[in-house]
């Protein structure tokens, strides 16, 4: 019999395999893995370059392959992150995945979320499947709910954090949307004592703003390793 496996540990063992670096540009990235017609590709992938474009995805990168009559879709999952965090020695640990509530560009908090440990199957594939987003709303109206998720590292580490941050948004990694106090709730979420919170944009709000329009897009989050040197960014895909 299989065992069951949480996305916490499944998470952790792919984060503890990212080797991406931020300043060369070299290593692998935690990806998530798309299929769409090939039809639709173009379609899709103007839909992704817009939403990049909002600042509601993680990097404007991707990485295609067609297989049959399908085009296969790697993007940037929010959790490479986390793996750059905890290869610079940052002892971070993700929370749970969640619905963020944006209000006039401001992310206010989460809604909905569904904590990591707790399930074996990733919050947000759940999430995305119950429509509970309006990600397209957000773009073109300032407000809506997007997919986000909550991360915790000791409050020691703040420093640290805020340098590889900020190394990361130089190679085109962002999607910080809040980076809490020691001790203080992020987006309506508590930390544990001690510790600071970072919630970060969720990468498959791509995936979402898609299916929205009526594109046919099958996804598994947080499901394999990339080499960011095999990525193309999106301005020379569309």
């Amino acid at each position: 019999m299989k065992p069951l496996v949480f996305s916490l540990s499944r998470i952790e063992n792919l984060m503890h395999k990212v080797s991406f670096d931020p300043r060369r540009m070299v290593g692998k990235i935690i990806t998530n893995t798309s299929l769409v017609d090939l039809e639709m590709l173009d379609p899709t992938l103007q839909i992704f370059r817009d939403v990049m474009e909002s600042g509601l995805a993680v990097s404007p990168y991707l990485k295609l392959e067609t297989l049959g009559t399908k085009a296969k879709i790697m993007s940037t999952c929010s959790i490479t992150i986390s793996g750059v965090l905890l290869k610079a020695g940052v002892p971070i640990r993700p929370k749970g995945g969640g619905v963020i509530e944006v209000i006039d560009r401001e992310p206010v908090r989460f809604t909905d979320m569904l904590m990591y440990w707790a399930t074996t199957i990733d919050p947000i594939d759940v999430l995305i499947s119950q429509e509970l987003t309006s990600v397209v709303e957000m773009m073109e109206t300032g407000s809506g709910r997007i997919l986000g998720n909550l991360q915790e590292a000791p409050m020691l580490a703040g420093e640290r954090i805020v340098e590889k941050l900020e190394d990361l948004a130089e190679a085109g990694f962002s999607g910080v949307l809040d980076l809490g106090e020691p001790n203080v709730n992020v987006l309506g979420v508590s930390v544990e004592r001690d510790h600071v919170g970072i919630s970060l944009v969720g990468g498959t709000n791509i995936i979402a703003a898609a299916m929205s329009r009526g594109i046919r897009i099958k996804t598994e989050s947080i499901s394999d390793l990339t080499e960011v040197g095999e990525m193309t960014h999106i301005e020379d895909l569309v």
